[in-house]
């Protein structure tokens, strides 16, 4: 499918084509895509395997173009030499096996290739056979990326296939410099939030609607599906029955090396009063498919579970990983916790106040996505009162608020922009605590056009503005 946003970039990029000779640079280029086609570095003609694993024998195929993996592009340069298509550093050139729809393309000695037109319009085709397109498969196949890479490295096949109107989108070419570069900024990330998202979440407002919400993306293309993941049966960490977990680990990551993969623990909302191994399914799914260990947790709810148990739960939870996520390829030096609502209020409290939970977090850092600090005045009972009635003790010692005790864990906070007023003040108020009492940087992050609830559900779909700012924060210094 093509949305409108690579139409346009593809119709601006084909008037820019009319001022670029037909031939690549005498250092070579990408021949790429002219759509993006799902991946906005687009797909270069690739050469399969990389390294002792190159296949110069083999079908040549696409990759995500390697704009920002330099020295790792020598199997992607080409250039079009005396109607070749030239592999510059290899001394291949391309040849098609037959004149014949369906046929491969493979590099062979340039002697025996035959030659090619790269037309104006894009099309690349056989010289002698202008009637077969050099086209890309309509299915992608994510292949191994880096912990974190966003979007994913795919690939797409090549064969010949009939020119058509039909399959353009499939069959249009540019050449494209190694600088080239796609620029990640606000404005771009905004751009991928679809408008009728951007107008639902808008229309709730900073009222929290997990019913409104969950219709607004119901049928949200999300990155991964069942087919890239591997997910664990629950497993019990803890006493309560509700101390469960499973291990999300992605088929097509790289193998870590050294000590293992990034773990991302995540510890859903709910109100204290509801919520499961659900609730943050499909966020576990998009941080293991980009090459994490994700590490899902429900905890025990009110009001028959009481405060602490919140933080308890997410300390019995970071002891279990840390005796079991080898087994999974897990770093258990880079564990980062991150809760949402209820669930940040869990992690807060487990991070900041380390008495609660008896000793050292022992964690990398944590994100606290719109942290419920304060009570609810319109919450049920029993949901967000009955889990802080502890024994009649004032609410000034249990507050999260009045009893910061360390600031050693580095944290990252969001809030929505169509968060409810009491999120944003008491985020506010953390993050005042956090710098003026105990000299910490925290980062701090409001996401544009979204919900309480939006920004969390949205996690896997195009619009990458909040998995942009949490991979950006556990992954420095990578």
């Amino acid at each position: 499918r093509i949305t409108m946003k690579s139409n346009l970039t593809a119709l601006t990029v084909s008037f820019s084509l009319l001022a670029l000779p037909l031939s690549a640079s005498a250092h070579g280029q990408f021949l790429r895509s002219m759509y993006d086609l799902a991946d906005p570095r687009g797909y270069c003609l690739d050469i399969p395997g990389f390294g002792p694993r190159m296949q110069l024998d083999g079908p040549i195929g696409t990759h995500s173009c390697k704009y920002s993996l330099p020295g790792f592009d020598v199997d992607e340069m080409f250039e079009l030499r005396d109607d070749k298509l030239l592999l510059v550093n290899y001394d291949r050139c391309l040849a098609a096996d037959a004149m014949e729809a369906g046929a491969d393309v493979r590099s062979i000695e340039c002697d025996d290739a035959h030659g090619w037109q790269v037309h104006s319009d894009g099309r690349v085709t056989p010289a002698s056979s202008t009637d077969f397109c050099l086209a890309l498969d309509p299915e992608r196949v994510f292949v191994n990326s880096g912990p974190g890479t966003v979007p994913p490295y795919s690939s797409r096949r090549v064969k010949l296939e009939p020119c058509a109107a039909a399959n353009t989108h499939l069959q249009r070419w540019r050449w494209s410099a190694p600088d080239e570069r796609v620029t990640y900024n606000a404005n771009s990330l905004r751009s991928d939030m679809p408008r009728a998202a951007r107008a639902g979440n808008e229309e709730i407002g900073a009222v929290i609607n997990p019913q409104a919400t969950a219709e607004i993306y119901a049928d949200a293309a999300r990155a991964f599906g069942p087919a890239d993941v591997t997910v664990s049966e629950e497993i019990s960490y803890g006493p309560n029955e509700r101390h469960l977990l499973r291990v999300y680990e992605g088929k097509n990551r790289n193998p870590p090396g050294g000590g293992g993969a990034p773990v991302v623990v995540l510890v859903h909302g709910g109100g204290f009063g509801g919520g499961d191994l659900n609730s943050l399914h499909h966020a576990a799914s998009h941080f293991a498919g980009l090459g994490f260990v994700a590490v899902n947790i429900t905890y025990p709810l009110s009001p028959e579970n009481t405060w602490p148990s919140g933080p308890e739960a997410v300390a019995a939870a970071v002891e279990w990983i840390g005796e079991n996520i080898g087994e999974y390829r897990g770093n258990t030096g880079r564990v980062y916790l991150m809760g949402h609502s209820a669930g940040a209020n869990h992690v807060a409290n487990y991070v900041l106040r380390p008495s609660l939970s008896s000793g050292d977090t022992g964690v990398a850092g944590a994100i606290l996505a719109s942290p419920a600090l304060e009570l609810d005045p319109s919450g049920p009972a029993d949901n967000y009162r009955a889990y802080f009635d502890v024994d009649s003790r004032p609410w000034s010692e249990i507050r999260l608020l009045d009893n910061v005790e360390a600031a050693s864990v580095p944290v990252l906070i969001t809030v929505a922009q169509f968060d409810p007023e009491r999120i944003h003040k008491s985020t506010a108020q953390l993050y005042g605590r956090l710098i003026g009492e105990f000299g910490s940087r925290p980062r701090l992050r409001q996401i544009p056009g979204h919900g309480h609830i939006s920004y969390i559900t949205a996690i896997g779909t195009s619009d990458r503005v909040l998995v942009e700012e949490v991979l950006d924060f556990m992954l420095e210094g990578w």
